[in-house]
């Protein structure tokens, strides 16, 4: 085949390659997962939608997508300044990612945003995961652990 390919023009050689590249692509949008789709932002659970618009009111939304994981839905949302939001079946934030901004007020807990801004003053979260039992926020260079009544458990270092 290979041998074939190379005795063809160039022309026909792109024509192939570009038929072939599509003929991959289709296989590969066929066997995505029917559990798994990019939706419009008014098919997101109201309290997701709320939640974009109260705390990211300036950004634009991206993609979002709805996918079942382990029998559950969950949301899935990219905004344009390179945020990822998570929520839930019932629209609730399950992981909020400021990836290259500080995380807006009102989503960290207050009794969590005031231990953090007093442990670690210089130091802004930019990322929040509630876990099972609780939150792990992450500031730079380390990752914190706080009970869902928001008492701290433990630090550690993030080395990414």
């Amino acid at each position: 085949m290979i041998q074939y390919f190379l005795k063809l023009d160039n022309m026909k050689r792109k024509f192939l390659t570009a038929f072939l590249s599509m003929v991959l692509a289709m296989i590969s949008v066929s066997c995505h997962s029917s559990e798994e789709r990019i939706i419009s932002f008014n098919d997101l659970p109201v309290h997701a939608q709320q939640f974009v618009k109260k705390h990211f009111a300036e950004v634009a939304v991206s993609h979002a997508e709805k996918e079942k994981d382990n029998g559950r839905w969950e949301y899935d949302v990219l905004l344009s300044d390179g945020t990822q939001l998570e929520f839930d079946a019932k629209g609730e934030w399950t992981s909020v990612n400021c990836k290259f901004s500080v995380m807006p007020d009102g989503i960290i807990p207050a009794n969590i945003a005031a231990d953090i801004a007093k442990r670690y003053p210089n130091l802004k979260p930019y990322k929040i995961e509630k876990e099972l039992g609780g939150y792990e926020i992450d500031i730079p260079g380390y990752e914190l652990y706080y009970n869902k009544a928001g008492v701290f458990i433990r630090v550690e270092a993030d080395y990414h």
